[in-house]
């Protein structure tokens, strides 16, 4: 098995780095607030001695900054550790065996991820965690993914959107949304693993003016209106005149 993506099992005496098992440092990060990668998010880093002297130690004295306002409050950019960047970028080139315990493990709070077994963790990461075990986790699967990202930019059904104010968005009847100019949004539709409606598109894709196709339907509206009210009257000026 390749250790790198095999979940640790001995958790607190193994490095996150090296994946050496031996006496580790316990780095603890407490969460933040608005404006820092660790918003509500806190965990906890293993390194041994060895890989902990080979990055800066500033880095371990989580300095907070940010600007205040009048009130003392932080103002839009919130807060956030001095070299946060450089300790993700640092967790980022780490094995997923030792990222694992860092993003799910170790974390807690409002925004930190729902917590998976080890390997299942592991195996999402790597994209070979079977459909139905994402969906009890709540998460798209790789199938929904590339189903998604194969499917909505070449279907006929997708048609993009221009509204009054200009701006742009695309859809199909069975709700699965993208961008203006009908590809994938960040956004993933799950709507595109199952369509039993799926047809390729020929041609370009139809582009619909919302702001014209509402007068025009507003405009059969008040003409369905106007005929319903022009016949009530009749109906009641002919009984008037048959009452007189």
């Amino acid at each position: 098995m390749n250790k790198e993506t095999t979940a640790i099992t001995n958790i607190g005496n193994t490095c996150c780095n090296c994946l050496k098992e031996i006496k580790v440092n316990h780095i603890h990060i407490g969460a933040l607030g608005w404006g820092s990668s660790f918003d509500n998010f806190s965990t906890q880093l293993d390194l041994c001695d060895e890989c902990l002297a080979k990055t800066n130690s500033d880095w371990w004295k989580f300095k907070v900054c940010g600007n205040f306002d009048e009130h003392g409050n932080y103002d839009i950019h919130g807060e956030w550790y001095e070299y946060e960047d450089d300790i993700l970028k640092y967790v980022r080139q780490m094995p997923l065996a030792g990222q694992e315990l860092f993003k799910n493990h170790y974390a807690y709070g409002a925004c930190a991820n729902y917590s998976m077994e080890a390997q299942d963790w592991i195996d999402y990461e790597l994209d070979i965690l079977p459909h139905e075990k994402c969906k009890e986790y709540g998460y798209y699967s790789p199938q929904e993914i590339n189903a998604y990202k194969d499917r909505f930019p070449n279907c006929k059904h997708v048609k993009i959107n221009v509204y009054s104010d200009g701006s742009k968005g695309s859809k199909c009847f069975k709700s699965a949304f993208g961008d203006g100019e009908g590809k994938c949004d960040l956004n993933i539709s799950d709507e595109c693993y199952m369509c039993d409606s799926f047809e390729e598109r020929d041609g370009e894709i139809i582009i619909v003016d919302m702001l014209k196709d509402f007068y025009k339907r507003e405009t059969e509206r008040l003409n369905d209106m106007i005929t319903y009210a022009t016949k009530r009257l009749e109906m009641i000026k002919n009984k008037t005149l048959t009452e007189d």
